[in-house]
């Protein structure tokens, strides 16, 4: 399939953001991986409730400024992830609305990391790689942020584009059937594409890079390498 474009990710997703009281109920989006708006899960026994009692084992609270729970939250055989990440501020989220919104760029008052969304994309890989062990384990996960349209999103996009090889519009797609208010924001979007682009490219070593391994395997004695370094050696 093609690489992903953000105008074709807006045009399946909708070009206009949910508002965070959406509806979407609970839901298991890939085997394993669950997630939820946030009052759904904020205790115990709605965690419980919300997942049918599957055997959750890891939590990721992609919403630390919003949402209390951390390791301990939901008892002690539940792991928290903490990934502190801020969404887009109120005004832009009431833009895309089409809510009246005053901006407040202009007041020096306001934190840097609040003006705008944050980096999900340096904690894709970490996130994802946390997911498999507790899967391989036989466990469960759930993802959240606050109304799980926005930071949450963006993780389980990355997981199904990283696990599955998948472009985004392709994860998207096996993703937003299962729970529709998938949404994240213009720069999570942005972020995923250029994952997108990361992943779709195998790792490119350098001519000294590739010639120092040949080297190494050629003195171990392997056969394969000497010839490699031969031809690597009658390119250059």
């Amino acid at each position: 399939m093609a690489p992903t474009s953000f105008e074709a990710f807006r045009e399946y997703t909708g070009w206009k953001r949910p508002g965070h009281d959406h509806g979407c109920p609970p839901v298991e989006v890939v085997p394993g991986v669950w997630t939820a708006h946030y009052h759904d899960i904020d205790t115990h026994e709605k965690l419980v409730a919300a997942t049918k009692g599957a055997p959750i084992k890891l939590v990721v609270n992609s919403a630390l400024s919003q949402c209390a729970c951390r390791t301990g939250f939901y008892g002690p055989d539940v792991i928290v992830m903490e990934i502190d990440l801020e969404d887009d501020p109120n005004e832009r989220k009431y833009f895309d609305q089409g809510k009246p919104s005053t901006s407040t760029v202009a007041d020096k008052s306001v934190p840097l990391k609040l003006r705008c969304a944050g980096d999900a994309k340096k904690d894709f890989t970490a996130v994802s790689m946390a997911i498999e062990a507790v899967l391989a384990s036989g466990g469960h996960v759930l993802i959240h942020c606050m109304a799980s349209l926005s930071r949450s999103a963006a993780f389980v996009l990355s997981h199904v584009m990283r696990t599955r090889n998948l472009t985004l519009l392709e994860a998207a797609q096996v993703v937003k059937p299962k729970w529709d208010a998938l949404w994240p924001c213009d720069r999570f979007a942005f972020q995923l594409i250029e994952y997108e682009s990361e992943l779709a490219k195998p790792y490119r070593f350098s001519r000294a890079e590739l010639t120092t391994l040949l080297v190494q395997a050629a003195a171990s004695g392997a056969a394969v390498a000497v010839l490699l370094l031969t031809a690597l050696q009658r390119l250059a």
